[in-house]
C-alpha cells in the first residue's frame, strides 16, 4: 500500500511536498501576489493625486492667487504678513497690513469643501474610515484576526483624494497602508486562509502599499512589522513576507513610473566632525518635547474639541478644512504633505526664519486635518515637521558656533534636518529601525547616517513616554495582542476577577507552602508530587517572604555544589508576580504567560506579605469557558 500510495502520486502532492507549501510557500506566493497588486492599486493612486491636485492648482491660478511653491519661492515670499501674496496679480484686498488676492475666500472654501465631501462618505458608508487609517489596520491585526471590511479601503482611498487633492495637511501612507492590506485581507479571505497566515498577509499588503507610493522597498517592510507595538518589538513572523511584497510593490510602482524619490537629494550626508554626534544627542530631547507637544496637539483637538462639538458628524471635517484653510492665509506652505518643501529644506535653499516659523502652523494645520476627521497619513507631515525642527537646531548651532568663532565645527545643514526627521517621527510613531531606513531610502539609499540614526532614534524612543504616540491601536508588546496571547475574549476576561474564581466558597484550594527553612532535599520532597511550578515560601509567622520555581529547585538538587547548607529562602524569589482578588483573569493570565509560570500567588492589597490563595492557569481556562458558555459579559 505504501508504495503503491507513494508511486501515484500526483505532480501537485509532490510539489507540496518539496516546496513546503502548507507551512512556510503559501505565504511566499501570496505576498508575489499582493506585492503586484498593491504596487498597481499605488500607481492608480499616484496618478488620480497628482491629477487632482493640478485640477486645484489651477482652479487658484485662475482666479489669480499665486501660492507660493517650492519652484517659485523667494526670500520675498514670506511668511511674514502682508508678503505672502505679493505676486498676486489681483490684490485688491487689504486690512491691516495683510495683501490677500481678491478672491482669498476660495483658500478657505476649497478644504471645507473638499473636508465636506470626505465626511459624508466616510459617515455614510465606513465610519471606521475617519482619521489618519494606519490605526484600522493594527487594530485588524491585533484584536479582528487580520479581518478588514471590503468597502473600508475603497472608502479610505476616495476620502482621501478629496482631503489630499484639496489641500489637507497629511500624507498618502496611511490610506495606502489601509488599501494594500484591505487588498491582502480580501485574498486571505477568498482563499480561506487561516488566522495566522491571514494576519500575516494583513502587514504584507500593508507593506507592499507604502514601499510602492514612497518607494522604499526596505523601509516598507520594517515599517509594517514595528507599527504594531508602542516598544521595540517586532512581528519577526512577518518581515520575510512583507520584504517580499514591499519589494514586489516597489519594482512594480518602478515598472510603470521609472525611478522617482519624493526627497532624492544630490549631497553626501554624514557626521563630519567628532562633536556632531553628541551635539546631535542634545537635540532629542528638545526633539522630544516638540513630538509631545505634537501628539497633544491631535490628541486634544480630536477628543476636546471635535468630537464635544454639537454638530452633524459628516460636517466637522468641513470645519477642520475651513480652519486649515485660515491657517493657510499666512502660511500656505502647509498645505499638502509637503514633499516639495522637504526637498528645498534638504538642499538648504529655505531662509532660517521661514524654518522656523513653519514649525507650530505645520503642527496646527495637521491637527485640524486629521483630528477633525479628514482622511490622511501622519508619516509626511511628520518627516516635514522633524525636518524644520532639525533646520531649526542646525541654524541656531550655526549662528552660535560663528559668535564662538568656531564655525567650522557647525554641523552639516542637511545632516540637522535628516537627523530631525527621522528621530521625530521615530519616537511619536515609535518606529526607531523603520524611521531610520525610511528616511535613508527617500534621500537617494544614502546609508552614511544609517547607524547614528539608529541609536538616535533609540534615545528618543527610550525617553519618550510610550502613550505618546500617533497610533492608538499600538500594544506595547506581542503579550498584549490577541494574536500571541491565544485565542481568549480580552473582554470577556476582563469582567472575570480573580476573587471569584479562585477564593470564593467552594472554590479555594489548599495551599501547598515551603517552611523558609526547609533544606533543599526536603523542598524536592515536598514539591515532587506536585504539578505546580510555582510555590509560596512562607516565614515562622506564615508570611509571605518569595516563591520558589520548581524548575530551580532541580536546577540546584542536580548540581554538584555543595548545598546542603542551603534552605528554601535562599534560592527564592522576590515576590514580584502575584496578583490582588479585584485583579481581573487577563492580568493574572497576561502575567503567567510572560513569566512562563502555571500559577501564581493571591496576596492582600494592603498586607503584601499576607497569602490568600494561588490561581493556577486550568482555574482561568475553566472560569473563561464557563463564562463563556452563559454568555455572561458584565
Amino acid at each position: 500500500m505504501e508504495g503503491q500510495y507513494y508511486g501515484n502520486k500526483t505532480v501537485p502532492k509532490k510539489f507540496r511536498q518539496r516546496f513546503d507549501w502548507d507551512s512556510s510557500g503559501q505565504l511566499l506566493v501570496y505576498s508575489v501576489v499582493v506585492g503586484f497588486l498593491t504596487g498597481f492599486l499605488a500607481t492608480l493612486v499616484y496618478v488620480g493625486s497628482q491629477s487632482l491636485e493640478h485640477s486645484v492648482a489651477g482652479l487658484f491660478s485662475s482666479a489669480g492667487i499665486v501660492l507660493p511653491t517650492p519652484e517659485n519661492y523667494t526670500d520675498s515670499s514670506g511668511p511674514l504678513p502682508g508678503l505672502t501674496f505679493l505676486d498676486a496679480p489681483r490684490k485688491d484686498v487689504y486690512f491691516n497690513g495683510f495683501v490677500l488676492p481678491r478672491y482669498w475666500i476660495l483658500i478657505l472654501l476649497i478644504p471645507s469643501f473638499g473636508g465636506l465631501l470626505c465626511g459624508f462618505l466616510v459617515w455614510s458608508f465606513a465610519p471606521e474610515a475617519v482619521g489618519e487609517g494606519t490605526d484600522c489596520m493594527i487594530r485588524s491585526f491585533h484584536f479582528r484576526n487580520g479581518i478588514l471590511r471590503n468597502r473600508l479601503p475603497i472608502v479610505k482611498t476616495l476620502a482621501s483624494f478629496l482631503t489630499l487633492g484639496s489641500g489637507g495637511s497629511a500624507g498618502w501612507e496611511g490610506p495606502t497602508t489601509l488599501l494594500g492590506a484591505g487588498v491582502a485581507g480580501s485574498l486571505a479571505q477568498s482563499l480561506r486562509l487561516n488566522v495566522h497566515d491571514r494576519r500575516i498577509l494583513l502587514l504584507a499588503g500593508a507593506a507592499g502599499g507604502i514601499g510602492a507610493i514612497f518607494q522604499i522597498p526596505i523601509g516598507g517592510a520594517l515599517y509594517a512589522v514595528e507599527i504594531l507595538y508602542a516598544s521595540t518589538a517586532l512581528e519577526f513572523a512577518a518581515i520575510i513576507p512583507c520584504l517580499i511584497a514591499s519589494v514586489v510593490g516597489y519594482s512594480t510602482f518602478r515598472f510603470f513610473h521609472g525611478e522617482m524619490r519624493p526627497l532624492d537629494i544630490s549631497e553626501t550626508v554624514g557626521i563630519q566632525h567628532g562633536t556632531d554626534f553628541f551635539l546631535f544627542l542634545i537635540f532629542i530631547p528638545i526633539i522630544a518635547l516638540c513630538g509631545l507637544l505634537f501628539v497633544r496637539m491631535v490628541m486634544e483637538l480630536r477628543n476636546r474639541v471635535f468630537r464635544r462639538l454639537s454638530i452633524p458628524e459628516f460636517f466637522k471635517p468641513a470645519l477642520g478644512g475651513f480652519l486649515l484653510g485660515c491657517v493657510a492665509l499666512t502660511y500656505p506652505q502647509v498645505l499638502g504633505g509637503g514633499y516639495g518643501w522637504m526637498h528645498r529644506l534638504l538642499e538648504g535653499q529655505l531662509p532660517f526664519y521661514l524654518i522656523l516659523c513653519l514649525i507650530v502652523p505645520k503642527m496646527f494645520a495637521t491637527a485640524l486635518t486629521v483630528s477633525s476627521g479628514g482622511s490622511g497619513g501622519l508619516l509626511a507631515p511628520s518627516l516635514f515637521i522633524g525636518g524644520l525642527i532639525g533646520g531649526t537646531l542646525g541654524h541656531l548651532c550655526t549662528i552660535l558656533f560663528e559668535t564662538m568663532g568656531i564655525s567650522n565645527l557647525a554641523p552639516d545643514m542637511t545632516t540637522c534636518v535628516v537627523i530631525g526627521m527621522a528621530t521625530f517621527y521615530a519616537g511619536i510613531g515609535k518606529l526607531p529601525f523603520a524611521a531610520a531606513v525610511i528616511v535613508c531610502e527617500m534621500i537617494g539609499f544614502d546609508f552614511t547616517l544609517l547607524i547614528p540614526l539608529l541609536v538616535l532614534n533609540l534615545v528618543h524612543l527610550a525617553i519618550q513616554s510610550p502613550s505618546t504616540s500617533l497610533y492608538e491601536e499600538q500594544v506595547l508588546a506581542p503579550i498584549d495582542s490577541e494574536a500571541h496571547f491565544g485565542n481568549y475574549s480580552v473582554d470577556l476576561l476582563r469582567v472575570i476577577t480573580v476573587q471569584e474564581t479562585c477564593l470564593a466558597g467552594n472554590k479555594k484550594r489548599p495551599v501547598l507552602s515551603i517552611p523558609a527553612d526547609a533544606s533543599i532535599p526536603q523542598t524536592a520532597r515536598l514539591i515532587a508530587s506536585k504539578p505546580d511550578s510555582l510555590f509560596p515560601v512562607l516565614d515562622n509567622e506564615n508570611r509571605l517572604i518569595g516563591v520558589v520555581q520548581s524548575s530551580d529547585v532541580w536546577a540546584v538538587f542536580r548540581s554538584r555544589k555543595k548545598w546542603g547548607a542551603l534552605t528554601a529562602k535562599d534560592i527564592s524569589r522576590d515576590v514580584e508576580i502575584a496578583v490582588f482578588p479585584n485583579d481581573d483573569l487577563y492580568k493574572a493570565l497576561r502575567i503567567c504567560t510572560l513569566w512562563q509560570v502555571s500559577e501564581l500567588p493571591v496576596v492582600d492589597p494592603k498586607q503584601p506579605n499576607k497569602l490568600l490563595g494561588m490561581i493556577r492557569h486550568h482555574e482561568i481556562i475553566a472560569a473563561y469557558n464557563e463564562r463563556l458558555a452563559v454568555a455572561q459579559w458584565t
